[in-house]
Formats: C-alpha cells, sequence, structure tokens
C-alpha cells in the first residue's frame, strides 16, 4: 500500500514538473521576441517624406521683350545732274551728305542734311541787274525730315533699300547782302527757301560686321519757293559708307 501511495505522488510531480518547464520556456520565447522585434523608426521631417501627389507649380509669366532699336548711319557723296536744263550750261555736281536715324529692322525713321553744289556757266548773264561772266556754283544747303527707309535686313551680303522724305531747301545763287553792326559793315551770301521731296534706291555691300558700301540713286524734287520760277528736277549717284550695328 504504501508503494502504491509513492508511486502516484511520484507521478504528481513528475506532471507538475513538465509543466512548470514549459510554461518557462512560454515565458522566455515571449521575451525574446520582445528584445529581436525592431522598434517602429520615428517619422521623416516633412521637408523629406516623399509624396506620390503631382505638385502644380506655377509657370512664372516670361517678360515681355521690348521693341528692338538701333542706331544706322550713312556718310556719301552724290554727283547731282539737273534735268530738263542745257547741259553746257548746268553741270553735274557735288552732294555731301549724312544721314542718321532710329533702325527698327525692317524701316528706319530718321533724316538727312547735306551740302550740294552745282556748277554754271554763266556766259554773260544778268542776274539782280548785274550781268557775270565764268562759273559760278549753284549752292543747296538741306535738311530732310522725316526720310523713312524700307528695307531688307536679313540678307546676308547685301541691304537693298527704298525711302522718301520731305526736303526744306535753302539755295543761293551769287547773292549777296551787306549787314553793319556797331562798327562795321559785312557781306553775306543769302539763302532762299523752298520745299521739295527725294526719294532714295539703293544697295548696301556688307564688307564687315555691319560695315557696308552703300550705292544707289537719288531723285529729287524742288518746288518754286521763294527761290525758282518753277519746279525742278534732279537725279544723283551717290557712294559712302552706311554703319549698321544691331
Amino acid at each position: 500500500m504504501k508503494t502504491l501511495q509513492f508511486g502516484i505522488l511520484v507521478l504528481i510531480v513528475s506532471v507538475c514538473l513538465q509543466r512548470s518547464v514549459a510554461a518557462a520556456q512560454w515565458d522566455a520565447s515571449e521575451e525574446e521576441g520582445a528584445y529581436t522585434t525592431a522598434p517602429t523608426p520615428p517619422p521623416a521631417p516633412p521637408e523629406q517624406m516623399v509624396t506620390t501627389t503631382p505638385q502644380n507649380f506655377v509657370e512664372e509669366p516670361q517678360e515681355k521683350k521690348g521693341l528692338d532699336v538701333s542706331f544706322t548711319w550713312s556718310l556719301g557723296i552724290g554727283v547731282p545732274i539737273v534735268l530738263d536744263v542745257p547741259r553746257d550750261e548746268v553741270r553735274p555736281g557735288a552732294n555731301l551728305f549724312f544721314f542718321g536715324g532710329a533702325d527698327f529692322g525692317w524701316f528706319i525713321l530718321g533724316g538727312d542734311v547735306g551740302l550740294q553744289w552745282t556748277p554754271i556757266n554763266l556766259n554773260g548773264q544778268v542776274v539782280n541787274g548785274v550781268a557775270l561772266s565764268g562759273r559760278h556754283p549753284l549752292t543747296r544747303i538741306y535738311l530732310t525730315l522725316p526720310e523713312v527707309r524700307f528695307q531688307i535686313p536679313d540678307l546676308k551680303v547685301v541691304l537693298p533699300y527704298i525711302s522718301g522724305a520731305f526736303d526744306m531747301n535753302f539755295w543761293n545763287f551769287a547773292e549777296q547782302a551787306v549787314g553793319c553792326g556797331y562798327w562795321y559793315c559785312s557781306a553775306y551770301n543769302v539763302y532762299r527757301f523752298t520745299p521739295g521731296f527725294t526719294g532714295k534706291a539703293g544697295l548696301g555691300f556688307e564688307i564687315k560686321n555691319g560695315v557696308y558700301i552703300d550705292t544707289g540713286f537719288q531723285f529729287s524734287f524742288t518746288g518754286k519757293g521763294n527761290f525758282f520760277a518753277d519746279s525742278g528736277w534732279w537725279l544723283a549717284p551717290y557712294v559712302g559708307v552706311l554703319v549698321r550695328r544691331r
């Protein structure tokens, strides 16, 4: 009887020991899992976060470019040939001029200033009651304003153009007057005004970086005004230098 009771006691003790060992192993596994699991990282700063939502970039309006304007000028010499006059009396002369204007690309708005001489053979003609002989110059000082020039600016080698302008002409031919001051008197040339018009057709040949050899023809008209009794016409081929900077 005692032997049976001892065996039952041993069986109960062994069962309790097995349960205790299993429970201890279970708790140890939970503790190891708690230490091996990586902690959740903190959220990234807002500036480093990647978003899949497309951002709407506002395009800044482009600045409007202003009107591209430069300065074009030319200096030349022409040979005025008066039309419908006796060739032995009115000879071809010389015309020095300067042109300048604001260059807008396809057109130029500017003006001319110049000095022109035309030799006149008098052959005993009477001017202002005085008989003159020999050769005297018919002098013209003029201001052309405004002058509008149309051109083709995009060609590589040549620059063709045409222009039209209103002329303010001041003429003198062997006419003088005497002016006196407080202590002395002096003679001066008298210039008389006539209105006119000039048209040009020219062609520039580029030689280097916007510098051209300028050639063309000038066709001019003058009204009666205070100098001529009749209107007159003349043609003047010219050559010069034209500078166009862009």
